[in-house]
């Protein structure tokens, strides 16, 4: 977990992706932590991004780096 968290804050924009009426909706995130052992992507409650992760909790996360070689 913590070679996914620091890939994806040397990345500073990844991507999330969630379904919205049955279909895939992708936007970009930046806020990632770790809290007692759990990674956590930080958004508000109040967006849609995280009513559709409550509904769904299976998202796909993408990210590349700067050289591209991960």
């Amino acid at each position: 977990m913590e070679e996914v968290y620091k890939f994806l804050k040397d990345c500073v924009v990844f991507y999330v992706a969630t379904v919205n009426d049955g279909l895939p909706e992708v936007r970009p995130f930046g806020a990632v932590d770790i809290f007692e052992g759990r990674m956590y992507l930080q958004t508000g409650n109040v967006k849609k991004v995280f009513k559709q992760m409550m509904a769904k909790p299976r998202i796909a996360i993408s990210a590349a780096s700067e050289d591209g070689m991960s």
